[in-house]
């Protein structure tokens, strides 16, 4: 079921509300804290693949959240706010999509890791990240991802992925965009097998 868009535009009544009275923040998490359920990933000696570079559209440096009216036209929300900036977050929340997806690789975050090596390169861009008026959630860019192996074959591809909304509200909106980074990642790892079919032996 579709959000409808009176039910949007309620979302966005911190866009315009007095500046004279209080607003309620909020905050959304795009990496869920770390709970003492989750398991310890073992990385092993399995191929390493380096995420390199996260590179986001200069719209979605913003803290407040994002919804996109029409073709054009973009509403920031001024109580609705990440808890963490995206350029932070959004290269943690693909490694644990990755994960998810697939536990044949060891994933690096060559900004934050010790990289023992580096087997398989990644460079991502974001274009799209946001909820729309059209009851749906939108992800779109691209990504190159490199072998270091062999004569170093590479993979360059665009993605463009939608989730319907299920319900209204902004935790919606969340839930969608990390099932959107799995799709994501979903297809990253297609590309790392497809290039590992090609690599020689050790």
């Amino acid at each position: 079921m579709k959000m409808l868009l009176p039910a949007i535009m309620l979302l966005l009544a911190g866009l315009s509300g007095c500046a004279s009275e209080p607003v309620a923040l909020h905050y959304y998490a795009l990496v869920p804290p770390v709970s003492s359920s989750d398991e310890v990933v073992q990385r092993g000696d399995k191929p390493a693949l380096v995420i390199e570079r996260v590179e986001l559209a200069e719209y979605l440096l913003q803290s407040g959240m994002i919804i996109q009216s029409g073709d054009n036209r973009l509403l920031v929300s001024r109580s609705n706010l990440w808890a963490e900036s995206l350029q932070l977050a959004l290269p943690k929340a693909l490694v644990r999509a990755l994960q998810g997806q697939s536990d044949d690789y060891s994933y690096y975050l060559k900004t934050v890791d010790w990289v023992p090596r580096t087997d398989y390169r990644l460079r991502l861009r974001i274009d799209s990240l946001q909820a729309t008026d059209q009851g749906e959630v939108v992800a779109a860019g691209r990504y190159q991802l490199i072998s270091e192996l062999g004569s170093h074959p590479q993979v360059v591809a665009d993605f463009n992925f939608h989730r319907d909304l299920d319900a209204d509200g902004y935790e919606e909106a969340v839930e969608k965009m990390q099932a959107l980074l799995a799709e994501i990642a979903k297809a990253i790892v297609t590309s790392a097998d497809a290039l590992a079919s090609q690599d020689p032996p050790p």
